[in-house]
């Protein structure tokens, strides 16, 4: 009886072992997610900041030329 009673207790705190470990599973996968949403944020945040530039170069290149032309001819 003692040793079937040493056996529940055993198994019981393994259950709750594992339910600990799921939670910490749960927890990571959250985190995950959040660490993925921030790093394609970074990421468009990176190509679209340069590709703004080069666009106002662009445009601002684009203009003086224009005026000059106007000014020229």
């Amino acid at each position: 009886m003692v040793e079937h009673n040493e056996q529940q207790a055993s198994m019981a705190k393994m259950h709750a072992d594992v339910l600990r470990i799921y939670a910490e599973i749960s927890r990571m996968h959250a985190e995950q997610g959040k660490l993925n949403a921030e790093s394609l944020k970074i990421t468009c945040k990176t190509f679209w900041y340069p590709m703004g530039v080069a666009m106002a170069v662009v445009a601002t290149i684009a203009s003086i030329t224009g005026m000059a032309i106007k000014l020229l001819l």
